[in-house]
């Protein structure tokens, strides 16, 4: 669907679908084709009423007001956490400490961790303007990463009181021939923040940080499944102290792709114990085949202790796209025998 489509489009008169939980993990999941840098879409706003006004910024370091805004002290407790994604974030995250206030929206950057693959970042809104629950930003002006030819990922917002929200936002940059640096760029500049309703506030916003990377066990694994017309590669496993980043690639054939014109794969993780890391989750990746030939990277929280196995699943979702239908494609499970 082209960008005038989805402006033209009725929202209204939509034919709605019910969908699993893998279509839903899909749909989140971010796919970038032939290295264009592309945004990361959350909701797009068919019509938007932009709100012309002054704009003023301040900017202050995140300690000087830590105190008087007790929300801002741990924004990551505000997540539920039932796969303990962010189990340790906490302790081995960096303490950015950066705030901006901008036509009556103070935007305040908590802590950020790189594992040597993904980034995640925590952060935490405090407005004046009556957005509602369904606060996001302007689509175009997500984070990105010095040198990084592109990025797929995901974020949350959530409203804790009428003028409140705290965020989570993982992503995965993509670096040339796959060699991801030592240490990251962060640049983050919203521009603007919306709702569902088209209700906009422009202001001006930038932050620029960087991380060291995480220092982690590299484990290589190169086993291989096939599944009708589906060849799936997991390619490696890292452990860090804050999270678990499993490397893959995907290979369709053009007989699937012609039926199905977006093939995704998404996940089930856990270990011998029984605990839950990933239950139908997808991870940034890259094509640059038009989707034949789909790279990628899935991170989840850190290995329980007492742990010996571990169990992945890839499921691969073959897609119409745009709700109009879809099948399941399951993999054999790979195990993988942790290390003692």
């Amino acid at each position: 669907m082209s960008m005038k489509e989805w402006v033209d489009l009725d929202i209204d008169n939509l034919e709605l679908q019910e969908v699993t939980d893998f279509e839903k993990a899909r749909v989140k999941q971010h796919v970038l084709k032939k290295h264009n840098k592309a945004p990361i879409w959350r909701h797009f706003a068919v019509a938007a009423i932009l709100i012309v006004g002054v704009t003023t910024a301040t900017g202050f370091a995140f300690p000087s007001i830590a105190a008087q805004i007790p929300f801002m002290q741990n924004v990551i407790s505000y997540f539920e956490d039932e796969e303990q994604r962010y189990k340790n974030f906490e302790a081995f995250s960096t303490d950015i400490g950066l705030a901006q206030t901008s036509n009556g929206i103070t935007v305040m950057i908590d802590n950020a961790v790189y594992d040597g693959t993904n980034i995640t970042v925590s952060y935490a809104i405090e407005t004046s303007h009556p957005f509602g629950e369904n606060l996001t930003w302007s689509a175009g002006h997500w984070f990105d990463v010095k040198g990084a030819s592109g990025m797929g990922g995901s974020d949350t917002i959530t409203q804790i009181n009428d003028s409140r929200y705290v965020g989570i936002a993982s992503f995965t940059p993509h670096f040339e021939n796959d060699v991801f640096p030592e240490a990251v760029q962060v640049i983050w500049e919203p521009k603007a923040f919306k709702n569902y309703d088209g209700f906009e506030v422009e202001g001006d916003w930038s932050f620029a940080f960087s991380l060291d990377r995480v220092e982690g066990d590299l484990q290589i694994i190169n086993e291989t499944l096939q599944e009708r017309n589906v060849n799936f590669t997991l390619q490696s496993i890292e452990f860090t102290d804050v999270s678990t980043v499993i490397a893959y690639e995907q290979i369709v054939t053009d007989e699937l792709l012609e039926q199905w014109p977006e093939v995704t794969p998404v996940f089930r993780v856990s270990d011998d114990l029984g605990h839950v890391y990933v239950n139908g989750t997808g991870g940034g990746g890259v094509s640059k085949d038009n989707g034949k030939t789909f790279k990628g990277t899935t991170a989840f929280g850190a290995i329980q202790e007492g742990a010996s196995q571990l169990i992945i699943q890839p499921v691969a979702i073959a897609s119409l796209m745009y709700g109009k239908g879809h099948i399941e494609i399951e993999l054999d499970p790979i195990i993988i025998e942790l290390k003692k």
